[in-house]
């Protein structure tokens, strides 16, 4: 058995870890070059969205505390066909775009400031080579990157911020042409959209469940404390962004988060920012690595994937699985299309299934607790389900907004539904001719969790076979209740 080695310092590093990317950075800059300070509002509505996702995972996995995530709870509540989609669509197909932008930034950004003479590719090539032989060593060597390169980023941008915000920088502080908190009104409930993007991800802490000393504690609190540290570090940078850097020039500047840094500190604002913006890279990708790897693991232990997928090595790594998503951002980023003007639209139309998947994700929690009331849940806000009804329109509010020129819009949505059609076919052919099952037809929570340990657990075998006997007894008794009332009406 794999002894249990994180607490919750790990859990926190993984879900910030993977939401501060340069894209990230990127976005926060943009939005108050439109909204101001009053950006910021976006930026809690969206934080509040996320939480309710937290909230809905939480609950998901203290039923089910497993390391296939998604893919295993839409399992035990929809069916296979559903699962599937939800995890290939939302995090393997999403994570294969925005990955393989994230490694090819690092080799430009590495390339530019500190290495002239290496090409971009090769420093990300050997950054991607790095992680993957850290993601293979095991979760505690995950973990251990995770929390130094996640602790250096974040502190760093509190630092950056706070300077920022009470204008202790070397550089001028300007005055911009709108004085006003919230220049756009209630029109900047619309900015959640791209505000969004700066908490997305946080879920990504579930896989680590059987890794944790203590799951049913860590995962809710640590999803919660996370999402609120980044919002208060985001917000003082709201500040200081618009102290230093003119709204104009955050609207239309490619890298708006070091147009700040130069104008706060100068050439070694610059430089820290370049750091800061590597350490981001490189802790999106190690979370990417270890999480989504898990969630193709859990897929193929539910035989929703080749058997090949749930092979793990010495250090209970999935090593097949961490290979596919190595290999997919790697050839993705080969072709060139992470450094192409198109790729905006590769990531948005991949992130319409993420959103997707959190509206799945809702659903499944409404669906269990009816149909499994009785399973012990120690986590759960339930509320009559308004935090999941609120989460689920949220979300349909996000896709309908997903960027406000038309054109590219309804190129993203035809992008997304060529991947979606995609993605039926595959999921409909699998589920139909090689698991040879219904496309909704459910399991039981005790199957899925059996499912996904590695070692027979009693407990568990013996909780699954008697539910399953209850559930076939019950079969039998609707039956005879059918025959004897048409033998009543003969």
């Amino acid at each position: 058995m794999i002894t249990k080695k994180l607490g919750m310092p790990s859990v926190i590093a993984t879900g910030v870890g993977l939401i501060v990317a340069t894209s990230c950075l990127i976005m926060l800059s943009q939005g108050v070059g439109f909204a101001g300070k009053g950006f910021i509002i976006a930026m809690a509505i969206a934080c509040f969205l996320n939480i309710l996702v937290a909230f809905s995972f939480a609950e998901l996995n203290s039923m089910m505390p497993i390391t296939g995530g998604l893919g295993q709870y839409t399992l035990a509540a929809v069916g296979p066909f559903i699962s599937i989609i939800a995890v290939l669509g939302g995090y393997f197909i999403c994570n294969a775009f925005a990955g393989s932008s994230e490694a090819a930034v690092i080799g430009i950004i590495a390339n530019a400031v500190f290495l002239p003479n290496v090409s971009p590719m090769v420093i990300s090539f050997v950054i991607i080579a790095g992680l993957f032989v850290i993601n293979l060593l095991g979760i505690k060597s995950f973990a251990r990157t995770q929390i130094i390169v996640t602790g250096f980023m974040l502190g760093s941008l509190l630092i950056l911020a706070v300077m920022g915000a009470f204008s202790f920088g070397s550089g001028e502080v300007v005055k911009q042409t709108s004085s006003e908190f919230n220049p756009l009104g209630l029109s900047v409930i619309s900015m959640s959209a791209m505000a969004f993007w700066l908490f997305i991800g946080i879920e990504f802490v579930t896989p680590l469940t059987k890794d944790l000393k203590n799951a049913k504690r860590d995962i809710p609190i640590g999803m919660i404390i996370g999402l609120i540290i980044l919002f208060i570090i985001q917000a003082i940078m709201v500040f200081a962004v618009s102290n230093y850097v003119p709204y104009e020039v955050l609207q239309t500047s490619n890298q708006p988060h070091m147009e700040f840094a130069s104008r706060l500190l100068g050439s070694s604002g610059s430089y820290w920012m370049s750091i800061i913006s590597i350490g981001a890279v490189i802790s999106t990708l190690n979370t990417v690595f270890a999480g989504v790897s898990r969630m193709l693991h859990g897929l193929s232990k539910g035989g929703m994937l080749p058997k090949v997928f749930s092979k793990t090595n010495k250090y209970g790594v999935p090593y097949v699985s961490l290979s596919l998503i190595v290999a997919s951002i790697t050839i993705t980023m080969s072709t060139g299309i992470s450094t192409a003007q198109d790729l905006t639209k590769f990531i948005l139309a991949g992130s319409m299934f993420w959103m997707l998947s959190y509206i799945i994700a809702h659903v499944n929690v409404l669906i269990l607790r009816i149909k499994r009331p009785e399973v012990e849940r120690s986590f759960a806000v339930k509320l009559f389900g308004v935090p999941q009804i609120i989460g689920i329109l949220g979300m349909i509010y996000m896709m309908i907004n997903i960027i406000d020129v038309p054109e590219l819009k309804k190129q993203i949505y035809t992008m997304a539904g060529i991947f979606g059609l995609a993605l039926i076919v595959y999921s409909f052919l699998w589920v139909k001719f090689v698991m040879k099952k219904g496309l909704f037809e459910t399991i039981s929570i005790e199957k899925v969790v059996l499912q996904d340990d590695a070692l027979d657990n009693e407990e568990h075998l013996i909780a699954a076979m008697l539910y399953e006997e209850e559930m076939l007894k019950e079969k039998n008794r609707h039956k005879v209740s059918a025959t004897a009332t048409v033998e009543e009406e003969v």
